[in-house]
């Protein structure tokens, strides 16, 4: 069985001074067999909606089974702040996951170029 995720309210606005330790507080992971996994939560990673103002954070935790649980948390984003101070976690994302970050743009013409080599 997976484990699960608690969530209690906490009051963050994500920003360019928001670290993944600040991410996890208001969060605790257990498992009805292992008990407490709140130390091994991870945050996956971080996308920022910058038409809504919000962040979305996505967590995992894995029990000592291999089970794995993945959920996701909305914070407010200052937009602004971000824009002017940069995101290290966008960066470190764009880095960790290049095709991953590309425009819908690239995403179209990426998807045309599919189909053309399936219809080959």
């Amino acid at each position: 069985m997976a484990p699960e995720f608690r969530f209690s309210s906490v009051n963050l606005v994500y920003d360019s001074e928001t670290e993944e330790k600040d991410l996890i507080v208001g969060i605790n992971a257990y498992d009805a067999k292992d008990g407490d996994l709140t130390n091994r939560i991870v945050v996956e990673k971080v996308v920022l909606n910058r038409d809504a103002g919000t962040a979305v954070v996505y967590y995992a935790v894995a029990d000592y089974s291999g089970n794995v649980t993945k959920q996701s948390r909305v914070f407010p984003a200052d937009v602004r702040d971000l824009d002017s101070n940069g995101d290290p976690l966008d960066e470190l994302e764009e880095n960790q996951f290049p095709n991953m970050m590309f425009s819908s743009e690239d995403a179209a013409t990426e998807a045309s170029s599919e189909n053309e080599e399936t219809e080959d």
